[in-house]
């Protein structure tokens, strides 16, 4: 009569420990759908490492490696519209989820596998010069990447806290939307800024 009392007990506690032991190997066979789709984007410097190009001289080479991973769940084409600004204007609104309003001097397309990296390297060079009726204002004639000329036209100020002339790098990741067959801003973005050397 004793062990009928704890017999339920006794299979309860069996149950448990089983599926403790088979948790592991039911980890292998059973199928959890990923929940969460993403894209990761980031920006290295010449050394693929987090040392960044500080200082530029108009006509100087630098390289950028750009990284993006797929998390989205299938194959993705992506574009990394290129931008450039001074001071007053402004990167992409991550509060309202809109990109930059400055015109793309460029773009890079590409595609990338799910769960896949793929790494892009840059070679960036600024063509520039201190205007010749202030010299508080640099003027950019155009931006050089991977051997292709874009004009640019910004200009930008002296920033006397600084102590410099500073200009916004930044590459805006855009995806392809099957159901709108359009580009579409993917809320991602990288930027740089530099201090350009008179």
């Amino acid at each position: 009569m004793g062990l009928q009392k704890y017999r339920g007990l006794f299979l309860i506690i069996t149950a448990v420990a089983a599926l403790f032991i088979a948790s592991p190997l039911l980890q292998k066979v059973v199928y959890f759908p990923q929940t969460d789709f993403f894209t990761e984007l980031s920006l290295f410097g010449s050394y693929n490492n987090a040392t960044y190009p500080t200082n530029v001289t108009s006509g100087g080479t630098f390289r950028l490696y750009l990284n993006v991973d797929n998390h989205l769940g299938s194959l993705a084409y992506y574009v990394a519209k290129v931008k450039f600004g001074n001071e007053s204007k402004f990167t992409p609104d991550t509060f309202n989820h809109t990109s930059s309003v400055l015109p793309s001097l460029g773009s890079i397309t590409f595609f990338v596998a799910d769960n896949e990296s793929l790494q892009v390297p840059i070679d960036v060079s600024l063509q520039y010069s201190v205007d010749p009726n202030d010299s508080r204002l640099l003027d950019m004639q155009s931006i050089t990447l991977n051997g292709a000329t874009i004009s640019d036209k910004t200009t930008i100020a002296w920033n006397s806290e600084k102590n410099g002339f500073y200009g916004n790098l930044f590459f805006e990741l855009w995806t392809y939307n099957d159901t709108t067959n359009a580009l579409v801003y993917h809320e991602r973005y990288v930027s740089l800024w530099l201090k350009m050397e008179s």
